[in-house]
């Protein structure tokens, strides 16, 4: 970027030769971005959060993987002293944040159990020891 401009365009890579080319402000490109830019996270069935960004200009949408986390990770980073006082996390919020993560667990304990039931059923002899 020079002057506050993007350079965009095709060059051939054997002489490199620039065939097409365009300018467009930075400010304009950006705000072309932001406005169009979702962030997103998703679980992995193993624990893992990976976050997530997608842009989408027309119908044409393109995302990207950003990072991965294992789930665990992130509650310790975030239970971490200067997390929660820079948060300002009250009492509340942390009794909140356990019963969530117990629901969490819960519902991961009876989809596990479903699946070892299925298991059993399949093959008449017990899956998971």
């Amino acid at each position: 970027m020079a002057d506050d401009l993007y350079r965009l365009g095709y060059r051939v890579s054997e002489t490199g030769t620039v065939v097409a080319a365009i300018e467009i402000p930075a400010r304009l490109l950006e705000e072309a971005i932001s406005s169009n830019l979702t962030s997103s996270c998703r679980l992995t069935p193993d624990g893992n959060l990976i976050s997530e960004l997608s842009f989408e200009y027309g119908n044409a949408p393109a995302g990207i993987s950003i990072s991965l986390m294992p789930l665990d990770q992130l509650i310790r980073a975030t239970l971490n002293p200067q997390n929660l006082h820079m948060e300002e996390a009250t009492i509340a919020d942390l009794r909140a944040m356990l019963q969530r993560l117990e629901e969490s667990t819960r519902a991961v304990r009876d989809t596990l159990a479903r699946y070892v039931r299925e298991e059993d059923s399949k093959y008449g002899v017990s899956a998971v020891k």
